[in-house]
């Protein structure tokens, strides 16, 4: 019965929720964050986004379990291995759905439709447009530009378009680090695991992230010393965090051409401690520069 459990919460994904986080990026950089009832809405929809991201992640497992047969990995996971029945996933994948997309809407109707925008993506991602070449990847990206809609919504602040930019050029790094690791680490039974890998050449994808990389920083870089952001903030000393986003993405690249990571970026957020310190320097020091300076 303990096996059973346990295998219940490893189908959840819990380490993926900290992709959830991006929620807190539009309310971090409003000036509206540490206020009780905004952070109280925060967390509920940040549990409604583990909730939800769980579900499609189930979801997926199931549509996989074959195909995850050939990933080293992935053949692990509860259902593809066989400790959990298909039968009894689906009814998790219900379950969960109903539940939390009935606190989204009890939250917030508009909350509420974001979420349910997620959901719908998601299962068309799982269903065909992960097949899809470079759309598969942009369907990842949809979802954090949606988490952080949400997040500045749920409390009623407007979210700046380049922090949307940034948004989306650092997922789409995530994304493709995803594909390369993936080519490279299944070589010929790739195509068994995800078939949409037939169409991305190894060159490609090892240049993609240079291109990413640098519009990045640029993106970044012209936020903070934008009229917006200095109008907003008082100073223009956010551009010093600069130097973080710089580091981290400089460490992001190398972890996953030298250290073979990419396939879960997760993985560098829980193993790799120079990334972790990075980021946590970011935030006290961008904190500090907002709230404080």
């Amino acid at each position: 019965m303990g096996r059973i459990f346990k295998s219940l919460f490893l189908i959840l994904r819990p380490k993926h929720w900290i992709k959830n986080l991006f929620i807190f990026a539009g309310p971090f950089f409003s000036l509206n964050f540490f206020v009780y009832d905004n952070i109280k809405k925060l967390s509920l929809g940040f549990i409604c986004w583990c909730g939800i991201s769980s579900a499609t992640y189930i979801f997926n497992d199931i549509i996989d379990r074959k195909e995850d047969a050939f990933h080293t990995l992935k053949k692990r996971r509860p259902i593809s291995s066989g400790l959990i029945s298909t039968n009894l996933a689906w009814i998790v994948f219900i379950l969960l759905s109903l539940f939390f997309f009935l606190i989204a809407f009890c939250i917030k109707t508009s909350f509420g439709y974001l979420i349910l925008a997620y959901f719908l993506i998601n299962l068309l991602y799982s269903l065909y447009l992960k097949h899809v070449f470079i759309l598969d990847v942009m369907c990842i990206s949809f979802g954090f530009i949606l988490r952080v809609i949400s997040g500045a919504m749920l409390i009623n602040v407007g979210f700046s378009e380049w922090l949307i930019m940034c948004t989306l050029l650092l997922s789409l790094l995530l994304g493709f680090g995803k594909r390369q690791e993936e080519i490279t680490s299944l070589e010929k039974v790739a195509m068994h695991h995800r078939r949409v890998l037939k169409d991305y050449d190894v060159g490609f994808l090892q240049h993609i992230p240079y291109v990413l990389v640098s519009s990045t920083i640029v993106c970044y870089m012209l936020y903070t010393v934008s009229q917006e952001a200095v109008r907003k903030f008082g100073t223009k000393n956010l551009i010093y965090t600069t130097v973080f986003v710089i580091y981290g993405l400089f460490r992001y690249v190398y972890v996953v051409n030298e250290k073979k990571k990419g396939a879960d970026p997760t993985q560098i957020i829980f193993q790799d401690l120079p990334s972790v310190i990075n980021i946590l320097l970011w935030i006290m020091v961008s904190g500090f520069i907002i709230y404080l300076l």
